[in-house]
């Protein structure tokens, strides 16, 4: 080989050296940045765990309360409206009654007059 050969080869395998040198500095520090930034990730996880379980204990608790609330509203309006038909269906059958056969309200103004008569 000549000299000069001999002095590019050299000066190639020390460039090669120094690149592979800071290659492997920058790939370990990238790992390290990395592992601390999953850590600080993995921290923040747990807090946000650790500060949202209570709330979301305590919000799943109101939304059982509402629930009940809802529940107990909607028995309560089924009831009125059971008993509003009822009533209303019951109503409906005396009026019919009455128009029908028109004997009631004749027999209560009758019954009315002799009440008032005896008065005087």
């Amino acid at each position: 080989m000549t000299p000069v050969l001999e002095c590019i080869l050299a000066v190639f395998i020390i460039v090669l050296i120094v690149v592979a040198v800071v290659l492997t500095i920058f790939t370990v520090k990238l790992f390290q940045e990395a592992a601390l930034a999953l850590m600080s990730i993995k921290e923040l996880t747990d807090m946000a765990k650790k500060e949202l379980a209570p709330a979301l204990i305590s919000l799943n608790k109101v939304l059982a309360t509402v629930n009940n609330v809802s529940n107990a509203t909607n028995k309560q309006f089924e009831l009125v409206k059971k008993i509003l038909t009822t009533l209303l269906g019951a109503s409906c059958v005396a009026f019919t009654n009455v128009k029908g056969k028109g004997g009631f309200f004749s027999g209560l103004v009758s019954g009315f007059n002799m009440f008032r008569k005896k008065r005087r």
